[in-house]
């Protein structure tokens, strides 16, 4: 992705203002008290963590965690991190943080975006990062991956070999930390395509060939659809044989991932959402403004013409794997964040006139933000506020409760958990060690 000349986000600021930078200060101040959360705890971060036990020994070959799908380079990082003595709750939303900051700081560089400071603060301020910064998750890392990759192929193709090898590297340790990283392939893949479709469509034999060896890789695809989905979970998980018998449920996944741009746009999840607006009404909101969302990105890309740039093709191919996952989450997303936010700033601050527009929407966002991580940093905070508020699984609620009353008593010979009888505690005392400022409040 390149420019001609620097662009402005959203014209709010100028480059390297006062404005900008205590904004971005701002934004940093407010992330630091999540430096000091509990360990958050969530469906694929006790996957991780169990992976990491196996890794270690501590579960069988017949455990869950030795069959787990999930790629293990982001349990072996952390693994690394262990014996470091470094792994910690401390350490891991730092982690997150800065690979956001410097995937942000990569795209900004690559699309020469005048105010980055404004460009990162407002990716940070992005409730599924805020989010996901305390979470045991590879997302974030994942991202960082994936955006220096994109980086790294883009100098690639521009001629700059030497970085063919770094860009090689980035693409196999992304396609370790997370499966999607094969969107990167994919897309390498059919920007090659693009380049060399003057050759192509210039020569009809070869043309032909092209065609021919791209419908024999579908039959074959669809004829081995069993046998691949036994051994590839992504696929298996798309269950393509209901989209192939019922139709209308593409419909469905195309409408639960429009409501995942739409929490993007809005800087507000459809969990917060609907308890302010009726829960349909929000529901059909979200779609709608997912569907501005692709609009938005459309409009971008051809004012940009970003189809000739390789993130255009790997960010694309990305996004049609999101449209083919048959499950609800935002955070699947999370790659795609930055980008999306430029899109939306720069058709907002660039490509509309109505001041209000610019105005109006930027201070939504910015505010939906700010409370996002006020409240993130009285979860980490304060341990009752933690009990109250995080999740909605009153079992896990019981967990942490548990978990804070042994911190806090401090017996000389207090109970140890077994990963066989009670993981969550069990990770809990692991990973989670004593609080490195004092809570706010007891539990």
């Amino acid at each position: 992705m390149e420019a001609t000349k620097p662009i402005a986000v959203n014209g709010l600021f100028k480059n390297k203002s006062w404005g900008s930078i205590t904004f971005f200060i701002i934004v940093i101040l407010l992330l630091l008290p999540n430096l000091f959360t509990p360990l958050r705890l969530n469906t694929d971060g006790i996957r991780y963590l169990k992976i990491i036990e196996y890794l270690t020994g501590n579960l069988g070959p017949n455990s869950d965690a030795a069959h787990d799908f999930f790629p293990h380079g982001y349990p072996l990082f952390l693994l690394a991190l262990s014996r470091l003595h470094l792994l910690s709750p401390l350490s891991i939303t730092l982690i997150n943080m800065v690979s956001m900051l410097l995937a942000s700081s990569l795209l900004a560089i690559r699309l020469k975006i005048e105010n980055r400071l404004v460009f990162m603060a407002l990716t940070m301020l992005s409730t599924i990062n805020v989010k996901q910064f305390t979470l045991p998750i590879a997302d974030e890392l994942f991202t960082l991956l994936f955006l220096a990759s994109i980086y790294l192929w883009t100098s690639v193709f521009k001629k700059h070999w030497l970085y063919i090898i770094p860009a090689l590297a980035a693409t196999l340790v992304s396609l370790y930390v997370r499966t999607a990283g094969i969107a990167l392939v994919i897309g390498i893949l059919l920007y090659l395509v693009y380049l060399n479709k003057g050759i192509l469509f210039g020569q009809k034999k070869l043309l032909w060939i092209w065609l021919c060896s791209v419908i024999i890789v579908l039959a074959a695809f669809v004829s081995q659809l069993p046998l691949i989905e036994k051994r590839v979970a992504y696929i298996r998980q798309l269950n393509l044989g209901m989209m192939a018998h019922h139709p209308a449920s593409i419909f469905d996944r195309l409408a639960i991932h429009f409501k995942e741009l739409g929490e993007i746009m809005t800087n507000i999840p459809y969990s917060k959402l609907s308890t302010v607006i009726n829960p349909a009404a929000s529901n059909y909101l979200l779609i709608a403004t997912g569907l501005l969302m692709c609009f938005i990105l459309y409009k971008v890309v051809v004012n940009r013409q970003l189809v000739n740039t390789p993130a255009f093709w790997v960010f694309t191919v990305y996004l049609l794997m999101i449209f083919l996952w048959p499950f609800y989450d935002a955070r699947f997303l999370t790659p795609l964040v930055p980008i999306l936010i430029y899109s939306v700033f720069y058709y907002f601050g660039s490509m509309l006139k109505p001041v209000y527009i610019k105005y109006g929407y930027a201070c939504i966002f910015v505010l939906f933000g700010f409370l996002s991580l006020v409240y993130s940093a009285a979860l980490s905070l304060s341990n009752t506020f933690f009990l109250k508020h995080y999740g909605s699984d009153a079992s896990l609620t019981d967990k942490y409760r548990i978990h804070f009353s042994k911190q806090q008593k401090n017996t000389p010979n207090p109970p140890h958990y077994s990963i066989d009888t009670d993981e969550v505690l069990f990770l809990l005392e692991k990973y989670d060690g004593k609080p490195l400022l004092p809570k706010i409040d007891g539990n």
